[in-house]
């Protein structure tokens, strides 16, 4: 026999829910970054910029680096952490801006990931999310694009699993 939605709710906390077509309950599953079990092997990039084996203690060691965002599942996600990091610099040293610092007027340009082909080309833009590199000239942003290695062009170009 089924139960009420108040036993539901009693159960289940605030969990958030989805009512199926034939009536059914189901719960939806938490979104979030990836969080290892206790003793569970994980992967960060270490501040010598490697990659590096970890075992979760859940000591604040480990929960530092889950804050900051360095606590990866396979050590693939890990290098291609380190290699947006690798690009991101780079870009910079390139003369790239970072954000918008106050209002800018005009046109600015970025690279823009192709992700089909693994591939940046320079956009040009009025305006840049808050994470942008940007440059002055179209030249600036394509020297830097030619600057960076196949795995960090493919790494600025990469979403999610299964692209």
């Amino acid at each position: 026999m089924g139960m009420t939605l108040k036993e539901f709710i009693a159960e289940n906390g605030d969990k958030k829910i989805e009512i199926q077509e034939d009536g059914t309950i189901r719960v939806l599953e938490e979104k979030g970054p990836w969080k290892p079990k206790n003793e569970e092997i994980y992967y960060v990039v270490s501040d010598l910029g490697y990659v590096v084996e970890l075992r979760w203690w859940s000591d604040d060691f480990d929960k530092r680096k889950l804050d900051i965002g360095n606590v990866f599942q396979t050590e693939e996600e890990a290098n291609r952490a380190l290699h947006r990091l690798k690009a991101r610099k780079k870009f910079l040293d390139a003369g790239g801006h970072e954000g918008m610092d106050g209002y800018v007027f005009g046109y600015r340009y970025h690279a823009y990931p192709q992700r089909g082909d693994k591939t940046l080309i320079v956009a040009k833009e009025g305006s840049v999310t808050a994470f942008d590199i940007w440059f002055e000239t179209e030249d600036a942003c394509q020297k830097a694009i030619d600057s960076l290695t196949d795995e960090e062009k493919a790494a600025l170009c990469w979403m999610r699993d299964g692209e």
